[in-house]
């Protein structure tokens, strides 16, 4: 019976294995700015004030933020398909024009309070140009392409927005359709980083299309798979963990960054 619970103890131990991290090693990017914890969000994904405290206030490297196109072929800088889901407004993004979103305000948390509009993606620009050129930002390039456009012209179109920025060293492209970092490269080479789980198709993508790397859920990864591309220099970001056991469950020796929705955790855990 004792040997028994000496097995039992040890296989105990083994399974819930704690990857220690060297701190201060691994990026912070703050999802959609402060996060999509809507229990604890004090701001509405995506806005200004969301990005702001996240960087201005909790001083992460980074953010990530959505960034769709409207029927007419403009950007805006938001998440989600429908604009009812979080605003006053209501309509599928890509059924309507620019000039019909300007005025949408986001919902504030917990309350039917509207302060904060959404933003276009130049008005993006112009803030990153002057208040966040030394933070990150990786744009995710929503994948709703439902719009009187081929991809390639939205490639066009997005390099034409992304040549108002001073600088794109610090400016990564993702998406989960590698067909429009394709013909975004075509016009100038930008960091291009694929949405996919870890596996043998998306890896496969990542080189066929010439990305730089993988944005995967932390739940879908291989480390066979994340060190074949660690050795061909290709950067691993995940996203997904919420809680410490989450951040415990990874293997942070190979990874790049990570996209967070708390991050008073997030920081607690890789920086101190």
């Amino acid at each position: 019976m004792r040997i028994s619970f000496v097995v039992f103890i040890s296989i105990t131990l083994l399974c819930c294995k704690r990857h220690e991290i060297k701190k201060n090693t691994v990026l912070i990017f703050g999802h959609g700015g402060m996060g999509f914890d809507n229990l604890n969000g004090q701001f509405a994904p995506n806005s200004v004030a969301s990005i702001s405290k996240a960087l201005d206030f909790y001083d992460l490297d980074g953010v990530e933020v959505d960034i769709q196109f409207t029927k007419d072929g403009n950007l805006i800088v938001f998440h989600d398909n429908y604009l009812e889901n979080s605003t006053q407004c209501k309509g599928l993004v890509n059924s309507l024009n620019f000039n019909e979103i300007g005025d949408c305000y986001y919902r504030k948390q917990y309350s039917n309070q509207y302060t904060e509009t959404i933003i276009s993606f130049d008005s993006l620009i112009t803030l990153i140009n002057t208040h966040w050129n030394r933070k990150l930002f990786s744009l995710n390039i929503k994948n709703n392409f439902n719009i009187p456009f081929k991809v390639d012209s939205l490639g066009g179109i997005l390099n034409q927005k992304l040549q108002k920025l001073y600088s794109t060293n610090n400016i990564f492209i993702e998406c989960n359709d590698a067909n429009i970092l394709y013909a975004l490269n075509r016009r100038n080479k930008y960091q291009c980083m694929l949405v996919s789980d870890l596996d043998s198709a998306g890896v496969q993508d990542v080189f066929r299309f010439g990305l730089d790397g993988i944005v995967s859920n932390f739940k879908k990864m291989d480390s066979g798979l994340t060190q074949h591309l660690i050795d061909s220099a290709k950067k691993v970001v995940v996203y997904g963990q919420i809680s410490p056991r989450d951040y415990r469950s990874v293997d942070y020796k190979n990874i790049y960054g990570v996209q967070i929705d708390n991050p008073i955790a997030a920081v607690k855990y890789f920086r101190y």
